[in-house]
């Protein structure tokens, strides 16, 4: 009976901190009110790679707007559906001085030679980002964006991630978010307030 009341307790435990990650988590990036996200203190200095192969840092967000996504590029919808509405609300706009980064919380399986093989198709607008797993998620920590491995049986895994869009200026500052499934007048009305 003890034992039992001592794995409640811890579970209850976890469960608490779980919703508290999970509500910290929804105000630093998730919050439907978007002059509450404006000028947020995220993201920190890394050295990564490009989808070319080619160093990439944190001043490639500096000097124009950009576009940050975090997903994978064995995403089954969210993540290819993001892609193809990034290029569009882009085109759409005209928007050749906006940059878009698609960061891989995947770097295991997404080298650089995979995100060009899967973004090159799609999109010539979004660069791929990856690099050394630990990089990698320092670089996502940063951005205070959730993401989890999650087995599929027979060594197969999936990754729960953030599916939104960081909507950044030409300081390279968080200026606001697009959700995914956003309807895509706002998203482009968000892009255009840093144009």
């Amino acid at each position: 009976m003890a034992s039992r009341a001592v794995t409640l307790a811890v579970g209850a435990a976890v469960a608490a901190l779980a919703l508290g990650a999970g509500v910290a988590l929804r105000q630093a990036v998730g919050p439907t009110d978007p002059s509450s996200v404006a000028g947020a203190e995220l993201g920190a200095p890394f050295t990564l790679v490009d989808h070319r192969g080619a160093p990439i840092t944190e001043a490639a967000f500096q000097g124009q707007p950009s576009l940050l996504f975090f997903g994978f590029t064995h995403c089954p919808e969210i993540c290819p559906t993001t892609v193809y509405d990034i290029e569009t609300w882009l085109s759409d706009l005209g928007a050749d001085d906006v940059r878009a980064f698609f960061v891989s919380v995947d770097p295991e399986r997404d080298t650089p030679e995979a995100l060009a093989d899967y973004l090159e198709p799609q999109s010539d607008r979004v660069t791929g980002i990856s690099g050394p797993p630990e990089a990698v998620f320092d670089m996502a920590r940063s951005w205070r964006v959730y993401w989890n491995r999650r087995p599929l049986g027979e060594g197969d895994y999936t990754v729960d991630h953030y599916t939104g869009v960081f909507v950044l200026d030409d300081e390279g500052r968080l200026a606001d978010l697009i959700g995914y499934g956003e309807d895509p007048e706002s998203a482009k009305r968000k892009i255009a307030g840093v144009l």
